[in-house]
């Protein structure tokens, strides 16, 4: 019932739209009623129609970052998180998109600068704790690594993930147990970790 009433309510805006092309509020919603039904594109479009008659309107200058990340275009993803930022310097969350479209971009001092912006505002921001892990791991920064893992597992247990990047990060430092404990808690979670059971192998030959 609820999907045929979102066809019904996209027209409903377009005609409000239609009435009155200024109507902010209506080219907002028919946005968003565009992507509910997939018409990504039309979406878009219409969004950064609100901005233009509105270049203040922040949720619009928020949804356009997440709907550019979502779609790999990491650029107007940044550029739409900072126009959010100058409107609302402590939204975290535009930080955090800025973050994993530098990531993605291979910008990672970058990332670093955007994640630590969202631990100023929520230290105990995990996600992004195990984001840093990553980009650290990828400069070959391991005790940095290690710090950031070591503060995702002591939230979550059981994430899997976070104990084989530690072991990995481990064994780069030549820490062999510690890394084979880690590589073991990844396996115990996860019983198709092939890739901890390969690294158990290189270390017990």
């Amino acid at each position: 019932m609820q999907d045929e009433m979102v066809p019904k309510t996209l027209e409903a805006y377009r005609k409000a739209v239609e009435l009155d092309p200024e109507n902010v509020a209506a080219r907002y919603q028919l946005a968003l009623e565009y992507l509910r039904v997939r018409r990504v594109k039309e979406a878009i479009a219409e969004m950064q129609r609100v901005i233009i008659l509105d270049p203040k309107h922040l949720d619009a200058h928020f949804q356009l970052s997440l709907w550019y990340y979502r779609r790999c275009m990491f650029h107007a993803a940044i550029e739409a998180a900072k126009k959010v930022l100058t409107l609302d310097p402590a939204n975290h969350w535009a930080y955090y998109r800025m973050g994993k479209s530098y990531f993605h971009l291979g910008k990672l001092d970058l990332a670093i600068q955007s994640f630590e912006k969202v631990l100023d505002a929520d230290s105990a921001h995990i996600i992004v704790h195990y984001n840093l892990g990553i980009i650290y791991e990828r400069k070959r920064l391991w005790h940095d690594a290690i710090r950031e893992f070591s503060r995702v597992v002591s939230e979550n247990p059981e994430d899997a993930s976070s104990h084989f990047h530690l072991g990995l990060a481990y064994k780069r430092l030549g820490v062999r147990d510690l890394a084979i404990g880690e590589f073991m808690a990844a396996l115990n979670l996860d019983g198709e970790d092939s890739a901890s059971l390969e690294q158990l192998h290189t270390l017990q030959v």
